[in-house]
């Protein structure tokens, strides 16, 4: 699913490293409680999620951890 982000998630994500060329992967925290892990989006807005979710619903957005990262916090 192509979710576009609000324009003051993309001003936050400019202001953090890509992960990949022209794209960055990130961890979506909803108001709910549901987390969405490593997420890729595309030019700081266009995010390709297989949840759906509202856009104004995020509380908030972090760059995700490397594969390495997870593996060595137990997380995978």
């Amino acid at each position: 699913m192509e979710i576009h982000l609000p324009k003051h998630w993309k001003n936050r994500l400019a202001r953090l490293p890509e992960t990949s060329m022209g794209a960055q992967h990130i961890d979506i925290y909803l108001r709910d409680g549901r987390i969405i892990e490593d997420v890729p989006v595309f030019n700081g807005e266009v995010c390709e999620t297989p949840e759906p979710f509202e856009p104004n619903d995020i509380a908030e957005i972090r760059i995700s951890p490397s594969t390495n990262e997870r593996e060595t916090q137990g997380l995978m």
